[in-house]
């Protein structure tokens, strides 16, 4: 659920210029008309309000919206919610009365006169009510539905959340339903092929027709390489993702993403440049960043980022501490220890466990989660022959059986 709980001390209403929210209820008013939000529009709303006259940063509401997001194009996903929000306001981007856009910096609520002109009130419906019709038309052109695409867009973030059949065949069937003729819903279906089901060749093809249509979609550029990369196809992978390389057009989990091909494919130097560091670094960044220049022999540098994952991963002052006294290398293989046994939820991938163990140097234990990935047929096991972690099981052929049954 996208709507946050309300906290001790939050109100239970928020109040805005002529918007109101009922976190209790779950809904939103504009003067005296109810809004047909779905929960992510309605979290969107909420944190835009919950700061009236202030930017709020894209950077922000992505990690409000999509806390999860690993693999995809959050960058595309906040723009097409922005654009289902302004429009079910009756909003204009060009001229805004409610929500302005700070360009390169995110999101300002301005709508703060509570007063509200009974002829403004009726643009918005009318606004609105013209969206909805337009979107419930027939279509001369193959311009994606945005409510049904927003649909397909939840259910694919529920499946990589929670990857089994009932999410995999729901992913899929609203995908279908949202059209598969837009780049975004061709990398979604793309996706959903490889993970869901291991056809690695409908995949490439879904990927390769979204990039024919838009050479910009991230989505479906970095999937394709990331497919390529996996079957041992680095040199075709490696230039899919050249001009993606400082260029700063990813950010967040996309360029840890970005990093974590570019260690798969043999050049750490060029991850540990991708991968951030910096104090808005993610969890996710920070794992690719120490093992990048681990790979790279720079132990001191990955054991700073190694210690600021643990700060960020809620480790005890103990654990830090018996990192932070170590010289560098032998800092860092206590590090590698204390994440085998520490950093991962229960509930975690056996995948990412295996990757965890492996780092670990317990090979065996390794094997056997990645036995349960491949059993239990978990998206990330198509990554499995390009791991890095995994190379001293090469020669064991319970690991090549696995390997094999993936399809890489």
């Amino acid at each position: 659920m996208l709507w946050s709980r309300i906290e001790r001390g939050q109100p239970s209403k928020l109040r805005a210029g002529p918007l109101a929210i009922d976190r209790a209820e779950r809904c939103a008013t504009l003067g005296r008309k109810a809004l047909e939000l779905s929960p992510l529009l309605l979290r969107l709303l909420e944190r835009l309000v919950e700061h009236p006259g202030q930017i709020v940063t894209r950077a922000e509401l992505k990690r409000v919206l999509w806390p999860y997001a690993e693999r995809i194009d959050t960058e595309r996903r906040l723009n097409t919610a922005m654009r289902a929000l302004r429009a079910a306001l009756g909003d204009d981007a060009d001229a805004p009365r409610l929500i302005e856009t700070v360009r390169s910096h995110g999101y300002r609520w301005i709508a703060t006169d509570r007063r509200v002109a009974p002829e403004r009130l009726a643009l918005a419906a009318a606004s609105a009510l013209a969206f909805s019709l337009m979107l419930s038309a027939p279509r001369a052109t193959a311009a994606p539905d945005l409510t049904a695409t927003l649909k397909a867009q939840n259910a694919m973030e529920q499946w990589r959340r929670d990857p089994s059949a009932a999410t995999a065949r729901s992913a899929s069937t609203l995908v279908a339903e949202a059209g598969t003729g837009a780049p975004s819903l061709l990398a979604m279906k793309a996706e959903l092929e490889l993970g869901s089901a291991w056809r690695w060749a409908d995949a490439e093809r879904d990927y390769a027709r979204a990039l024919a249509l838009d050479p910009t979609n991230s989505d479906a550029r970095l999937g394709l390489a990331w497919l390529r990369a996996n079957q041992g196809r680095r040199e075709e992978a490696m230039a899919l993702v050249g001009d993606l390389l400082g260029s700063g057009v990813l950010s967040g989990d996309r360029r840890a993403s970005l990093g974590w091909l570019l260690i798969r494919l043999g050049r750490p130097d060029l991850a540990a440049t991708a991968c951030g560091r910096d104090a808005s670094a993610s969890v996710n960044d920070l794992s690719c960043s120490h093992e990048a220049l681990a790979m790279l022999g720079r132990y001191g540098e990955a054991k700073a980022a190694a210690l600021g994952l643990m700060e960020r991963a809620g480790a005890t002052r103990a654990a830090v501490d018996e990192v932070r006294e170590r010289k560098p290398r032998d800092a860092y293989a206590a590090y590698l220890d204390w994440r085998a046994r520490h950093f991962l939820p229960a509930n975690a991938p056996w995948f990412q466990k295996a990757q965890v163990l492996a780092d670990a140097g317990d090979q065996a234990a390794a094997l056997h989660a990645l036995e349960q990935s491949v059993a239990l047929r978990e998206p990330m096991a198509v990554k499995i022959a390009s791991t890095p972690s995994f190379a001293a099981m090469r020669g064991d052929p319970r690991f090549a059986r696995l390997v094999s049954a993936v399809g890489a």
